[in-house]
């Protein structure tokens, strides 16, 4: 378990999976009293994905991109017609998307480990497919890519921090 826990936290800089305190957090954002069109960045046990499946209507999508084959079996247990499994990278986000246009983008990927140019591709490609208005929320454990995401939205982001998470994390928000 304890080996389990290190390769976790340095590889994804993860111990455990989300609390439920920065999933509240962060959706809290969103407005779920009307039809949306969301997608998310990497599912890793799907937490983030049953929590929006809950508060979405019946008629809104959720996007869902997964590259990790160890993660692609928590997605793939949930039986919702409003989820749309993609087992690609979030940068191919306009090769899957049917809606041109979508009102969130909720990130969960640990984009401190990614490279600049795909990290670069992704927040681009996010800021393109969003609606005017549109939300894009990510979380991180530093402020590390702060400058970059806000770099190109154009947008100083609104920051929150949920302590109650492990590692205490940090949430960005910008809107469109």
């Amino acid at each position: 378990m304890i080996k389990k826990i290190i390769k976790n936290f340095k590889t994804k800089w993860m111990v455990w999976h989300s609390s439920k305190f920065l999933i509240k957090k962060m959706i809290w954002n969103i407005d779920f009293s009307k039809d949306l069109v969301i997608v998310q960045y990497w599912s890793w046990k799907a937490v983030f994905v049953k929590q929006i499946l809950k508060k979405m209507s019946k008629n809104s999508k959720l996007y869902v991109f997964e590259i990790d084959e160890r993660c692609n079996k928590y997605v793939e247990e949930i039986n919702d017609s409003r989820l749309i499994y993609i087992n690609d990278s979030a940068e191919k986000v306009f090769d899957y998307v049917s809606e041109k246009k979508v009102d969130v983008v909720v990130s969960t990927l640990p984009f401190w480990s990614l490279p600049k140019d795909l990290l670069k591709s992704i927040i681009s490609n996010s800021k393109k497919i969003l609606k005017e208005n549109g939300l894009f929320l990510q979380y991180q454990y530093f402020l590390t890519d702060k400058k970059a995401i806000e770099n190109i939205f154009w947008i100083k982001s609104k920051i929150s921090f949920e302590l109650i998470n492990f590692p205490p994390a940090f949430i960005y928000k910008i809107q469109k």
